[in-house]
């Protein structure tokens, strides 16, 4: 990786980073060894019924040495008595197969994407060899319009990206979150069957899926369509693990007239990559079907050895909507992806397939005829994505040559504006969008 793109990648990581988690709010104990972590939980991981998974994600082969990623994790796996039922490693696996949101990789990251996966066999065979090893992709394994994944499969063969598995009486499903966090119609449809094939009713089942993005309408928005599809009707303990933001947090969701659900992001397990408590790793503890207790292990770190975390999290939840519902003010509206084309006039933003991202200037002509004349503000989706000390800027037209600033009111990731009154006399509300991600515009009575 350049210079200039690692830097890159660390500014515009760290400002997803930072709109992103919410601390993990439980009280936190710790403990020296392992075996003194299980006995303070009450854990015997060798009795009937009992076992961990351990979790990892963003090891990034391709930043820093190889030799201080993984390999310092299998050491300590090896100590380990008994050893965990499967080991997880939830996406981001290298880093030069898309280096940013909406990047295809050149003949250049081509062959170095090449490198960073074969590096990263040599050490996951080491690793498979310890307990079952569970892969599955992140943003940085793949790129928009990469479809049959063919960069990984160059080195890894047939090697699974999905799994759909049961562990003395648990459900877990591992979904590929691809370049966009957009799971496709094929996947959500096995993600569905899978959950309810599964999982038993009051039980629990466990979802990992690269991007932390449950409840996003902007980034990554498809997660929040797989899961609400997935987990409609479940009743039980539901989880979803996810890296991304190199951040260990939970966040709290309820499904409409349904369960509530954990976001549980973990953080990274390279230690030169940008992020908090990095290198580390979960071993999530399970005894007759429920999960008790979660441990947190920063790699090689003898001092505060174990964190331990309970399995209930108390952080306020907030509803698992998806784009512009619960609105009954909307007269119209349209998603980027699903029919935006013939309103977009001018595009300097990075494409990812169902949100722009990085966008530098975004115009969009939206004809009031749409909603019959009857439209007097305007919602749109999106998300700050601007350097340090910048911010999101929307800017309105009613010709599209003469633009003023706009000063929306912001609720959660809906930014809307009153329609100018020169745009209502024109027919049409030209907008330019700056500095930020977008997923969707609506207009509004």
């Amino acid at each position: 990786m350049t210079t200039n793109t690692r830097r890159h990648f660390l500014r515009t990581s760290a400002a997803l980073a930072a709109s992103s988690g919410i601390a993990i709010g439980e009280e936190k104990r710790h403990a020296r060894t392992l075996d003194e972590a299980y006995r303070m939980l009450g854990f015997d991981p060798k009795a009937a019924g009992s076992f961990t998974a351990l979790w990892m994600a963003d090891i990034h082969y391709g930043i820093g040495k190889t030799q201080a990623i993984l390999p310092p994790i299998i050491a300590e796996i090896e100590r380990m008595s008994p050893r965990p039922a499967f080991i997880g490693i939830v996406g981001d696996l290298i880093v030069s197969a898309s280096h940013s949101f909406g990047t295809v990789p050149g003949e250049k990251d081509r062959a170095l994407a090449l490198e960073e996966f074969r590096a990263l066999k040599k050490h996951s065979n080491e690793l498979a060899r310890l307990a079952p090893l569970k892969l599955t992709l992140g943003n940085h394994d793949t790129y928009p319009g990469e479809s049959d994944l063919g960069l990984f499969r160059s080195v890894f063969g047939d090697t699974p990206v999905t799994h759909a598995f049961e562990e003395k009486g648990v459900a877990f499903i591992i979904a590929n979150g691809g370049s966009c966090g957009r799971l496709g119609e094929a996947q959500e449809e096995w993600f569905q069957k899978e959950a309810r094939r599964l999982h038993r009713s009051g039980g629990t089942l466990v979802t990992a899926i690269h991007q932390p993005s449950v409840g996003s309408v902007v980034n990554e928005r498809g997660i929040t369509s797989a899961v609400r599809r997935g987990f409609e009707g479940l009743r039980g303990d539901l989880w979803v693990i996810g890296g991304h933001i190199h951040t260990n947090s939970d966040r709290v969701l309820r499904i409409p007239g349904g369960e509530r659900l954990v976001n549980a992001s973990i953080t990274a397990a390279n230690p030169t990559v940008w992020g908090t408590e990095r290198p580390g790793y979960w071993l999530w503890c399970f005894r007759d079907g429920r999960l008790i207790g979660r441990l947190f292990r920063k790699v090689a770190d003898e001092v505060e050895g174990w964190r331990i975390e309970s399995p209930e999290v108390t952080t306020s939840e907030q509803a698992l909507l998806l784009p512009f519902e619960n609105e009954p003010d909307i007269l119209w509206k349209v998603l980027v992806g699903e029919g935006d084309d013939p309103y977009r006039t001018a595009t300097k933003a990075a494409w990812c397939e169902n949100y722009w991202a990085y966008a530098s200037q975004l115009d969009y002509r939206l004809p009031l005829s749409l909603a019959n004349g009857k439209a007097k503000r305007c919602t749109i989706l999106a998300a700050p994505m601007a350097p340090k000390g910048q911010t999101l800027q929307i800017n309105t037209s009613a010709d599209g040559r003469t633009w003023e600033p706009a000063e929306p009111e912001k609720k959660d990731s809906r930014f809307t504006l009153a329609i100018p009154a020169s745009c209502l006399a024109g027919g049409n509300l030209h907008l330019r969008l700056e500095r930020c991600a977008v997923s969707g515009f609506a207009l509004k009575a």
